[in-house]
């Protein structure tokens, strides 16, 4: 099976680059290489490459940013998941598409299944929701969506990486302590998708839609103190509210996926955050 992924050089493609280094049929394309919002320049790259699956870890992931630069955040979140679906078609192929906990409006009180409505509060929430809806509505690929979050890797940018390097510069830190989720290290999605793609049982309709983050739930505030304890760094933290740490896009008070539905269709047990974070952490100050 030859497989194409989408945003090299991001957290969950680089997770997915290193686990398949070896295999020759995994191709690896950036923004660079190929810019799924303009539709020409996809259609003209898979004209005349076959793929029998496209994994799409491209995204406008900036939430703040988002609510400046909207027509972007729509142009890579939905448009280029709507050119993508064209691909898939014209190749006849596959399509996995990695979606958000942004997507509801966090006033829930246990945790998010697949079928509860999305109300998102932000443009990045109300962007990805739009590439939902376009798989969703698309009858003729063969397709899922995983919708994930606060998500944490070795490679890029993230909240556990800038934990670590705060904590070896100060010892006071205000986190705020009232928005509930629970952490996904990248390398165990990554992991857990090639799980769900060499499943022989698992019969692909058009559209299918599962959550998908480690097993348990923390605040910031905590995530953050396992980080410190992890890494052996005495830093005070500072509970703060949701008001006390203003951001320009609301964050969900509340995101917690439930991902019953994921685990029982797959047969996965899906990691528990803290023994995630620990593996991650221990990569990470080995480098």
């Amino acid at each position: 099976m030859k497989v194409l992924v989408t945003g090299k050089g991001g957290q969950l493609a680089s997770e997915f680059e290193l686990l398949k280094r070896l295999d020759t049929n995994w191709h690896f394309l950036s923004e660079k290489d190929l810019n799924i919002a303009d539709l020409d320049s996809v259609m003209d790259y898979f004209c005349f490459k076959k793929f029998d699956l496209i994994i799409n870890c491209a995204g406008y992931t900036a939430v703040d940013k988002a609510e400046d630069e909207k027509e972007l955040a729509y142009k890579v979140n939905a448009e280029g998941t709507k050119n993508l679906l064209q691909a898939c078609e014209l190749l006849n192929a596959k399509l996995i598409h990695y979606s958000t906990d942004y997507v509801f409006d966090g006033n829930s009180l246990e945790p998010y299944k697949e079928y509860d409505i999305p109300k998102p509060k932000t443009i990045y929430g109300l962007s990805k929701l739009k590439g939902e809806q376009y798989i969703l509505k698309k009858n003729k690929v063969k397709s899922l969506i995983i919708r994930t979050s606060w998500v944490y890797s070795n490679f890029g940018k993230n909240f556990v990486k800038t934990m670590i390097d705060i904590g070896q510069k100060n010892k006071r830190l205000g986190v705020v302590s009232d928005q509930i989720g629970s952490p996904t290290y990248a390398k165990n999605l990554a992991e857990d998708t090639l799980k769900v793609i060499s499943n022989e049982n698992y019969e692909w309709i058009n559209g299918d839609l599962f959550h998908y983050s480690n097993i348990g739930s923390c605040s910031w505030f905590y995530f953050a103190k396992k980080i410190f304890e992890y890494t052996k760094n005495n830093v005070h933290l500072i509970p703060l509210k949701t008001e006390d740490y203003p951001t320009k896009a609301l964050r969900p008070k509340y995101s917690l996926l439930d991902k019953t539905k994921f685990q029982h269709t797959f047969n996965i047990q899906i990691k528990s955050w803290e023994k995630s974070l620990k593996h991650m952490i221990k990569l990470e100050l080995i480098k």
